[in-house]
């Protein structure tokens, strides 16, 4: 490596060690990657990416990675939209931020996990950290840069360089369309851990099916097929999903064609009636239970599609799954649902526990009943962490 190389090196590591030493545990503290941007990976607006740290107070050397998600920019004009809030550029990032549920350090909200080390990766490139176009791209006027998988190979690189040979187990997780990147990089993030250390996946609110409309129309396909051919994603999704679907090459940005490809042990965390599924890819213009006989009928049928696209993971022998039934986009990060939305009278944080350390106390495998039949579901969470709406 040159000069130059081994001082970003130095830099990333100190500031990373610093963090940690020195960071209140219950806050995260940003880190901002400024070597980063000679490489190629920056946000949508050429800023640097970067990441939030916390030290964990029981288990150090324990690492919880969580992508950040908040949709998508579904054209190049929405891109340039985008470019201009934090969720496509860093320039307006906090220097701080505190979170729940998974990542809490609170042990009455997340007892299998408070004491561990978290590290939140900010989500600025609008692709689910997959896009890969190596120019930058030129939209009337507004240089846009599609460089999610360089973002990740980026943090990716400074985490495990500055954990060093300390870090004994990997949790790496997402919600909404970092969700949806967990499922698309579960198996390159185990990649990149030294294979002598555990590696589990859980997905949260990432398994966005490819279903119709009301109207019976494949809607949201057509989104993501834009998405995957805009920002170049083939090389930054799952390869073996790649070669399994030739011509079709787009499906590997979807959760359920991918999921059959994941090797790496991943755990489903998803509603059946996920808010933001039922308004964006089945478009339903009501919100249940206010709505008529004929799309209550409707709602019912998607969740029954649901469950089909996810039947994979459902019958797998080996991976772990919580599907509930409360209407709900997002749940890992609410204190709520983490601890106290409950199927079969267990909570989807020891559903998680027993599944990732084989507890036989616990079930591996929770499936709702259907909706409204969930009494642990709470209507003021309906619409907790709702992103990014399709028009």
């Amino acid at each position: 490596p040159s000069t130059s190389d081994l001082l970003s090196l130095l830099y990333v590591t100190c500031n990373f060690l610093f963090i940690l030493h020195y960071s209140n545990a219950a806050v995260l503290q940003k880190v901002l990657l400024q070597d980063a941007v000679e490489k190629g990976a920056v946000c949508l607006d050429g800023s640097p990416p970067g990441y939030y740290v916390r030290t964990g107070s029981t288990a150090p050397n324990k690492w919880i990675i969580h992508l950040e998600g908040g949709g998508w920019c579904y054209n190049e004009d929405d891109c340039v939209s985008r470019s201009k809030t934090k969720l496509g550029s860093s320039k307006n990032w906090a220097d701080n931020r505190t979170e729940s549920g998974l990542l809490s350090d609170d042990c009455t909200v997340n007892p299998h996990y408070c004491g561990w080390s978290v590290v939140f990766v900010g989500y600025c490139d609008g692709a689910s950290f997959a896009g890969n176009v190596d120019a930058p791209v030129n939209w009337k006027g507004t240089t846009l840069h599609f460089r999610g998988f360089r973002i990740l190979e980026a943090v990716m690189d400074a985490i495990l360089t500055a954990g060093g040979d300390n870090i004994e187990q990997v949790v790496s997780t997402g919600c909404s369309a970092g969700g949806l990147a967990t499922y698309l990089h579960a198996d390159y993030v185990r990649s990149k851990v030294p294979s002598s250390i555990p590696v589990h996946a859980i997905a949260d609110a990432g398994f966005f099916i490819d279903a119709p409309n009301v109207n019976g129309e494949m809607h949201i396909r057509g989104i993501y097929q834009y998405v995957y051919k805009m920002q170049n994603c083939m090389a930054g999704v799952n390869q073996d999903c790649i070669a399994a679907n030739k011509d079709e090459e787009w499906k590997c940005f979807m959760a359920q064609y991918t999921y059959p490809h994941i090797k790496t042990p991943i755990f489903l965390l998803n509603s059946r009636y996920d808010s933001w599924q039922l308004e964006n890819i089945l478009q339903l213009r009501c919100h249940p239970p206010n709505c008529t006989k004929q799309q209550m009928e409707q709602v019912m049928n998607f969740g029954e599609e649901f469950l089909k696209a996810a039947s994979t993971a459902i019958q797998s022998p080996t991976n772990g799954v919580f599907i509930d039934s409360c209407l709900i986009h997002c749940q890992s990060l609410s204190a709520a649902a983490w601890s106290k939305f409950m199927v079969g009278k267990q909570s989807m944080s020891d559903t998680f526990y027993g599944w990732m350390t084989g507890d036989s106390t616990y079930k591996s495998k929770e499936v709702d009943c259907d909706y409204p039949c969930n009494p642990t579901c709470s209507n003021n969470h309906t619409h907790d962490h709702l992103y990014l709406e399709l028009e």
